[in-house]
């Protein structure tokens, strides 16, 4: 009983997985010019594990990790077996068979193998081996759905959600704080000082092999992981060798015929200019103006890929796999919306119709290198993005008015100009039968630069026709730069206790060790135009004021946060620096106690060193720094799996994580955004700790179908919310809001295939057109109940309670899939569709209820044409329902309704677009 306690409890964890692989190929007849076999049988000798050839002669198998025999057989024809085919874990093995009624077919049989985790049979087959909770999403479903990007992909899986215009993912109710993200395993740095975790749309599907989901905590992720730990695997050469493009084109229904404006200084291709271009306040010599430039851009979005690589097979028996890609698109997107905004007696002192101008345009390129030898195998990716996004804004209303009829027009432009560097060596060693190693170093850079952001508002009293400038501090230019270098090296051992190669039992023990150092620096220059007096101006064209003669002629001074007049070469920026560093181990053991229970147990143990320093514009003494967080983290784990047959399974897991706080949330630098909403950092944020615990029951009734349901409950203690403070305007910044928060949840997945059918061929002259259609269906739902206690007294919350900030009671994603094959022609055609219910943004305080970011229900339809074995066509059309995108304030104590805050619609997405493959 001592043993079984301990073990339960025990301080162990990681994933661990039966391990799978993929045979595939072709079989063709060599008598007769190469054609297609259809109906072939394909099996692995000694096996239950088979499969038929389809109309064009292709087959699949799913296979435990091992050594077999593959037997094709076609009567009439010469039975092929060919020896000694290695199945790895993760990777296809493709064999291409060329039947004769001879038996010299042997000789012309290809074997290759490539790692692929493309096919949606694939990983569910893998979902269903692994021992703890896990999903992923590959190239195949990403195409069936009409993603493009890693973003995309994610919220496609239960319980994940994302919220229009706002960077990265929900999971469980839980945001960007309690999530991480990797790259082939290895983190990644994130872009923006605002989030923790790099936006996912940087990784086009172009990249994408497979997203996979962690939701369970493992002791091979980082322990800073509560919603889920997300890894983008990149794709790599499959074949010997490949060379496709594709090209497309679309634009947005609610963009097309407006006349656009777009941000002077900026071009087609958004590489921006950083640098700050004033270093004596008595010049204005700032490069850009002021005034935007009325565009003749067609607003037709447009999309160009290419990705090819060559296999070099060595005679000493080595390979090297040469793999690259280059990819360009660019996007414009047209809003019209509202903004408003409440005091705590319920009055409306902001209310403004909000026009929106949005341009993105991002360039990828990447180069991978892969060698093996023996069974080992080294690997090094080099990959640079870029991505520039272009909002011009314009607002025009009341903005608490100082006299009846006061009216205001504020301009904003904003370049994000962020650009991601990847380094990564990969390598794995099979040492012998029993002991793998792997060693993987990677060296990540990112810059996230705000250019020239101009923020210029103006006092309509006497009309439109008669603005005048107003106060210095609503004019403003401002520059900032973020540069991050992120430093990662892990390694691991896997040692297989189980002597018996023939056993299907699991006995391992993982063990690695790792080590990462993040050095992060921000700095920002604002400048401030201060005339002392309000003087008229133009606003279609400001630069007639804002200009040298001006002044020089004393009719404004410009002025930064450090420097005046008086002293006009002081550019000391406002900055923050921080610094991290992560020493970690971890350990885990996996063992099947029957061929139907198996656990995991594991533990990871994390030293984390985080010290921010700053000098900002908040002045106030009680935010002196540094901030500093040094603590040592001992993280358990534990998952059980219970086979009750081979397609009924049930699950168990439990472990505690913690969640760290951000640099930019322990820094007090104050950042304005669009609509007047400020948000600054608090330097005494606590590290939350988080208990974690799954239940999950899986049935897979067929292949390629599986019903689950998911029950999880989550204890945070600390938890950090984002909330108003009382301060002058809308102020927002980042308190531990309570002592404790809970989340309960289910989760619910169905996949089922309504039809798999053969239809009658048909006969087109000497031709026989052989035709198959399926129809298959998806759902994915998530129920929460989340509770957070608000207990900080400082924070004058509104009430003693509050739902977790993010935290959906309702996700729902279903799509319905049609497939048609003609021969070698395939069209597949989705209705994807995506619902969250209504989630607090922000706690409420002083008097306020909580910002509630109002339900969204998301409507995309996909087709996809594959006209041969080269060419394929697709048409999306996203967003078809169109949906306000809503933020409410509740009514507040006083007695006063809802307000929104700010409502705007997307428009609707249309795309076509056309690929190739030689």
């Amino acid at each position: 009983m001592k043993s079984l306690t301990f073990l339960f409890f025990a301080v162990f964890s990681a994933i661990a997985f039966a391990q799978t692989g993929v045979v595939e190929g072709v079989i063709t007849d060599k008598d007769y010019d190469d054609e297609p076999v259809a109906f072939a049988s394909v099996q692995l000798k000694g096996t239950t594990l088979g499969a038929q050839s389809d109309m064009e002669g292709k087959y699949k198998i799913v296979a435990p990790v091992g050594t077999y025999t593959v037997v094709v057989t076609f009567v009439g024809m010469t039975t092929v077996e060919i020896s000694d085919v290695e199945i790895k874990d993760g990777f296809t093995t493709t064999i291409n068979v060329p039947m004769s009624s001879s038996a010299d077919a042997l000789e012309d049989v290809i074997i290759t193998v490539a790692k692929t985790r493309e096919s949606t049979e694939v990983l569910l087959e893998e979902k269903k081996k692994a021992v703890v909770i896990k999903q992923s999403i590959g190239a195949e479903e990403l195409s069936q759905k009409g993603v493009s990007d890693a973003e995309g992909a994610v919220t496609k899986v239960s319980g994940i959600s994302k919220a229009s215009g706002v960077k990265n993912v929900f999971v469980r109710g839980l945001g960007d704080r309690y999530n991480s993200t990797s790259l082939n395993g290895l983190p990644l740095p994130s872009e923006d000082p605002e989030y923790k975790n790099i936006s996912l749309d940087f990784f086009g599907s172009d990249l994408i092999e497979t997203v996979d989901v962690n939701k369970v905590f493992n002791a091979n992720i980082t322990g800073d992981n509560s919603g889920a730990g997300i890894n983008v695997d990149l794709k790599g050469l499959t074949q010997k060798s490949a060379l496709e493009f594709g090209l497309s084109t679309g634009a947005n229904f609610q963009t097309l015929g407006e006349d656009w404006r777009s941000i002077n200084g900026e071009g087609f291709f958004g590489f921006s200019d950083s640098d700050v271009p004033v270093n004596d306040l008595s010049q204005y010599s700032f490069s850009n103006d002021i005034n935007p430039e009325d565009s003749s851009d067609p607003l037709i979005n447009t999309g160009f890929n290419i990705a090819g690589g060559k296999r070099f097979d060595f005679e000493n028996g080595t390979k090297l796999n040469v793999y690259g890609l280059a990819v360009f698109d660019n996007s414009y997107r047209y809003l019209e919306g509202r903004i408003q905004n409440t005091n705590s007696v319920g009055s409306i002192f902001l209310d403004q119709d909000a026009v929106k101008y949005q341009y993105g345009v991002s360039q990828i390129g990447m180069l991978n290198l892969d060698y093996s030898f023996d069974k080992n195998r080294i690997e090094l990716i080099s990959m640079l993005i870029h991505k520039n996004t272009q909002s011009l804004e314009e607002y025009s209303g009341i903005d608490n008015p100082e006299q009846d009829g006061d009216r205001i027009f504020n301009r904003r432009q904003q370049t994000n100009d962020n650009t991601l560097w990847v380094n990564q060596l990969l390598s794995s060693f099979s040492l012998n039968d029993f002991t793998e190693l792997s060693v993987d170093l990677s060296f990540n850079n990112v810059n996230g630069n705000e250019p020239d952001r101009r923020d210029f508002q103006y006092l309509l009293r006497g009309g439109f026709a008669s603005p005048d400038i107003d106060s210095a501090g609503n004019n403003q230019r401002y520059f900032s730069t973020m540069d991050e270098n992120d430093f990662n090296a892990q390694t691991a051992v896997e040692l297989n206790l189980n002597k018996d190669q023939d056993s299907d039992l699991l006995n391992r023990i993982n063990a690695g060790a790792g080590y990462r150092y993040v050095q992060h620096d921000f700095s920002a220059t604002i400048f401030t135009h201060n005339f002392g007096t309000r003087v008229p101006v133009d606003v279609n064209n400001p630069d007639a004021v804002y200009n040298q003669t001006n002044l020089s002629s004393g009719n404004f001074l410009l002025e930064t946060g450090r420097g005046r007049a008086s002293n006009p070469n002081v550019f000391d920026p406002f900055v923050y620096n921080g610094t991290k560093s992560v020493l970690n181990a971890n350990a885990d053991y996996v063992r099947s106690i029957s061929d139907n229970f198996v656990f995991n147990v594991g533990l990871r143990f994390e030293n984390v060193s985080q010290e921010t320093t700053f000098n900002t514009n908040i002045a106030n003494s009680d935010l002196n720094g540094p901030s500093e967080i040094d603590e040592n983290f001992i993280l358990p784990s534990l998952s059980l799996k219970y086979n009750f047959s081979e397609d009924l399974i049930a699950r168990f897991a439990a472990s505690k994580t913690y969640i760290l706080p951000r640099f930019k949330e322990t820094a007090p630098f104050r950042y304005d955004n669009p609509g007047g909403v400020a948000t600054q950092g608090n330097p005494e944020l606590d590290v939350s700790d988080v208990y974690n615990f799954d239940l999950a029951f899986e049935y897979y009734p067929n292949k390629g179908e599986i019903l689950s349901v998911t029950a999880y409950y989550k204890n945070i203690l600390d938890p950090i919310s984002r909330t108003e403070i009382p301060s002058g305007g809308n102020t927002l910044t980042y308190l531990n809001v309570g002592e404790t928060a809970t989340v309960l949840g289910a989760e619910f997945e169905l996949r089922k295939n309504l039809f798999v059918r053969e239809l009658p061929s048909i006969e087109e002259g000497d031709e026989t057109l052989t035709r198959e259609e399926a129809l298959r269906f998806g759902l994915n739902a998530s129920f929460l109940h989340s509770v957070v206690d608000l207990e900080d007294p400082l924070a004058q919350f509104s009430e003693d309670e509050s739902q977790l900030e993010g935290a959906s009671p309702l996700l729902i994603n279903a799509d319905l899939n049609y497939n048609f094959f003609l021969n070698k022609t395939n069209i597949n055609t989705a209705v994807v569709f995506n619902y969250f219910y209504d989630r607090v943004y922000s706690v409420g305080t002083r008097g306020f209820e909580n910002i509630i970011e109002k339900s969204v229900p998301t409507l995309d339809f996909v087709t996809g044409v594959k006209l041969n074995d080269s060419s394929s066509l697709s048409f999306k059309v996203k967003n078809i329902l169109n949906p306000e995108v809503i933020l409410e304030r509740e009514g507040i104590s006083s007695g006063a309704g809802d307000v929104e805050l700010s409502n705007f619609r997307r428009g609707v997405d249309a795309s076509i677009g056309y690929s190739y493959k030689f």
